[in-house]
């Protein structure tokens, strides 16, 4: 285990790519926000922002996660926090990554594959909606704690 690794934290690195991971993505914003349900409403409140290297990687930053140990006995609750990103470059629509998982400890690594818009500029009919992807929309994850009476 890394002894740099502070508790209560987890870890995330965004790797931005193109051509279904092909290509990496250099000056690609990296936006992080509070998790926010998209029916609310909301994204979130900002949390931080980063921008890709040139292997298209952010640097491994620190976000606010529950203790491992509620993960150890089944009824202590959620073990992780969401959190929803954005990835932005001009030439490509925006990506939207909604109830990204954070657990404490661990360094996870999101993959955000950007489209490039086309040749012409224009959006076509691709609306905003259709770049959100959810992150934890497993149905077995979300009636763990449910069955074993656990808050959700």
């Amino acid at each position: 285990m890394n002894t740099n690794q502070e508790k209560g934290y987890g870890y995330m690195i965004v790797r931005v790519t193109t051509a279904r991971g092909a290509i990496p993505l250099e000056n690609a914003i990296v936006t992080v926000h509070n998790y926010a349900p998209e029916f609310e409403g909301g994204r979130g409140d900002v949390i931080a922002v980063y921008t890709t290297d040139r292997s298209g990687l952010t640097e491994r930053f620190a976000l606010p996660a529950p203790p491992r140990e509620l993960s150890m006995k089944p009824g202590n609750g959620k073990s992780y926090e969401t959190y929803n990103l954005s990835v932005t470059k001009e030439g490509y629509y925006q990506q939207y990554y909604a109830n990204v998982p954070v657990f404490e400890g661990i360094t996870a690594v999101q993959n955000a594959d950007m489209i490039p818009l086309p040749d012409n500029g224009q959006t076509d009919n691709m609306a905003i909606e259709d770049n959100i992807f959810f992150e934890t929309e497993n149905p077995a994850l979300e009636s763990v704690g449910k069955e074993k009476g656990g808050e959700e």
